[in-house]
C-alpha cells in the first residue's frame, strides 16, 4: 500500500505543476490583451482621454483582471514602454557600431530611424503623449539614454570615455534626444512628404556631434 501511494504522488506534483503552467499561461496571455487594448484605444482615442474602463472595454477583461497586472493607467504605459525597448535597441546598436561614423552612415541609418517612427507611430505617438503628463513615464523614457549611451561606448572605442564621463554622457544625452525628437517630427508630423532633407539636416548634425566628441575621446 505505501509503495502504491508513494507512486501516486508523483503524478499529483505533475498535474499540479501543469495546472500552475496553464494559469501562468492564462495570466500571460491576459496581461498581453491588456497590453495590446492599451495600445489600440490609447491611439485611437489619444492617452489623455482613456480612462481605465476604456482598456477593459478594449481588451474584454475585467476590472479584477486588470488591476491583478497594473496599478493604474499609468502602470500600463510604462509597461507598453517595456515591451517596446527591445524594438529599438538593435535599431541603435546598429548605429553604435557603423564604422567611421561617416556622414554617408549617419544619413542612411537616421532614414531607417525615421522610418521605424513611422512603421511603429502609435506606440510612440502614445509614449510621447503619456510622457508629457507623467512624471515617471517622462523619467523611465528620458532613463533609456543611459541604455544609448552605453550602447555608443561599447560599440565606438573613440566613445569608450562615455562609460565613465558624466559631462560626455550629458552631452550625448542631449544630442540623443535631438536625434529622437527631430525623426519623430518628420515621421508623425510630415508623414506625408518626402523627409530627405530634413533626414540630411539630422544626420549633419549628429555626425558633427559625434566626430566632436570622438576627438574629445581620442586625446
Amino acid at each position: 500500500m505505501g509503495n502504491a501511494i508513494a507512486k501516486q504522488v508523483p503524478r499529483k506534483d505533475v498535474a499540479e505543476g501543469r495546472g500552475n503552467a496553464l494559469q501562468a499561461a492564462q495570466r500571460e496571455a491576459t496581461r498581453e490583451r491588456l497590453v495590446a487594448g492599451g495600445i489600440r484605444v490609447f491611439a485611437r482615442k489619444g492617452y489623455a482621454a482613456c480612462v481605465v474602463a476604456d482598456v477593459l472595454a478594449e481588451a474584454g477583461v475585467s476590472r479584477a483582471s486588470f488591476y491583478a497586472h497594473f496599478s493604474s493607467k499609468q502602470a500600463l504605459a510604462e509597461a507598453i514602454a517595456d515591451q517596446f525597448a527591445p524594438v529599438w535597441q538593435p535599431l541603435f546598436a546598429d548605429l553604435a557600431g557603423l564604422p567611421g561614423k561617416t556622414l554617408d552612415q549617419l544619413t542612411q541609418w537616421c532614414a531607417r530611424f525615421v522610418q521605424f517612427f513611422r512603421d511603429n507611430e502609435d506606440v510612440c505617438v502614445i509614449l510621447a503623449q503619456a510622457a508629457l503628463l507623467d512624471l515617471e513615464i517622462y523619467r523611465k523614457t528620458a532613463g533609456y539614454q543611459d541604455v544609448l549611451v552605453d550602447l555608443l561606448a561599447e560599440g565606438e572605442p573613440r566613445l569608450a570615455h562615455l562609460r565613465h564621463d558624466a559631462e560626455a554622457r550629458l552631452r550625448t544625452g542631449i544630442a540623443l534626444t535631438q536625434l529622437h525628437q527631430g525623426s519623430y517630427f518628420l515621421a508623425v508630423y510630415h508623414a506625408d512628404a518626402d523627409p530627405r532633407a530634413g533626414i540630411e539636416t539630422i544626420a549633419g548634425q549628429f555626425h558633427h556631434f559625434l566626430h566632436a566628441e570622438m576627438t574629445r575621446g581620442g586625446r
